[in-house]
């Protein structure tokens, strides 16, 4: 079974809230990317359709699948959003984005806030959704300028690719209806996707494999006092790796390797990049608590773990979104 709203949750949160989903691992150091979502054919669907095309082979779909007339089609003009479009509430660089699309992508978020404890305001839903359609507009747009842009063969190869893991082509138009999306918007926000899918690939792409980076050991304390003390015993002799197993028995104060950018306190960052391997710091206060550091090693170039690259790649991902909305020519005019 599809699940409802399947592409504000895996486009709108994959590639924005990605990059706040992990946000809440105290000292370990983790910033963004991607909920995992446990329906696999909304999977199926939205981020597989993300995938940036490399080849276009020829794709039959399933003889047996029942395939509707509104969905799979021969060729068809290629749908993209232009200044001239009545009314488009708003526009990117001079491309418009259907009143009736904004429309419907306010529905489908509203219905995945549904049986949430807090909602959002009716002005925060409506700006996170202007927020979202702008972004995939810019990425969008950016696929196009780099060389990157899906056809119409292409885009009904993926669409009959769905029906085909659907089973049926009623399958997949029952989806759509139960999502707000009619044939044309439907196919509107499928080639969004995978273009502003292949951008993101290209700027994800940028973060190196391996950076300068620093493994730590951390005492942690909650209050000055407990900090202090610790740092008493430091200043007497006291064995570090003792203390912070003391005051953190689940770990031992273990923060490991971690590049510039990557823990959620950049003043303990700053401390780590500051030292010497084998010195310990003073104490140092954050939002959480208190720590005195220990750098264990530092070195210009280590290979970066799946977690950090996929943190520096989402900062990458914001730096970039930051850079081109401020360059672009952003119009709204909700009505």
């Amino acid at each position: 079974m599809i699940a409802k709203n399947a592409s504000w949750v895996d486009m709108k949160y994959y590639f924005r809230e990605i990059i706040n989903c992990g946000y809440n691992m105290h000292m370990q150091i983790r910033r963004i990317i991607l909920p995992l979502f446990s329906c696999v054919l909304l999977l199926s669907i939205f981020l597989w359709a993300c995938q940036p095309v490399q080849e276009h082979p020829t794709i039959e779909p399933s003889s047996t699948a029942e395939v509707p007339i509104t969905v799979v089609s021969t060729t068809t003009p290629e749908v993209i959003p232009t200044a001239t479009e009545v009314p488009s509430p708003i526009s990117v660089n001079g491309e418009g984005i259907p009143l009736s699309y904004y429309q419907n992508e306010l529905l489908r978020y509203r219905d995945s806030l549904v049986g949430q404890a807090t909602q959002p305001t009716e002005e925060e839903i409506g700006k996170t959704v202007i927020d979202y359609l702008v972004d995939q507009q810019l990425l969008s747009m950016a696929a196009r300028q780099g060389g990157f842009q899906v056809s119409d063969q292409q885009l009904q190869e993926r669409i009959d690719q769905l029906v085909s893991e659907l089973g049926s082509g009623g399958a997949l138009t029952g989806w759509m209806q139960a999502n707000h999306y009619d044939d044309t918007e439907f196919r509107l926000a499928l080639r969004l996707s995978m273009e502003a899918a292949w951008q993101r690939d290209q700027i994800g792409q940028s973060v190196p494999d391996a950076v300068e980076q620093v493994r730590a050991q951390q005492i942690f304390a909650t209050t000055q006092a407990g900090a202090d003390r610790a740092l008493n015993s430091l200043n007497a002799g006291a064995d570090f790796n003792t203390l912070a197993w003391d005051y953190s028995p689940e770990s031992g104060g273990e923060l490991g390797w971690f590049p510039r950018g990557y823990l959620l306190y950049p003043e303990v960052e700053e401390a780590a990049f500051s030292m010497e391997p084998g010195s310990y710091s003073g104490v140092i206060q954050s939002a959480i608590g208190y720590h005195i550091l220990l750098v264990l090693e530092h070195e210009a170039e280590h290979p970066l773990t799946t977690d950090a690259r996929i943190s520096l790649q989402s900062k990458a991902l914001e730096a970039w979104l930051a850079q081109a909305r401020s360059t672009a020519q952003i119009v709204v005019n909700i009505p």
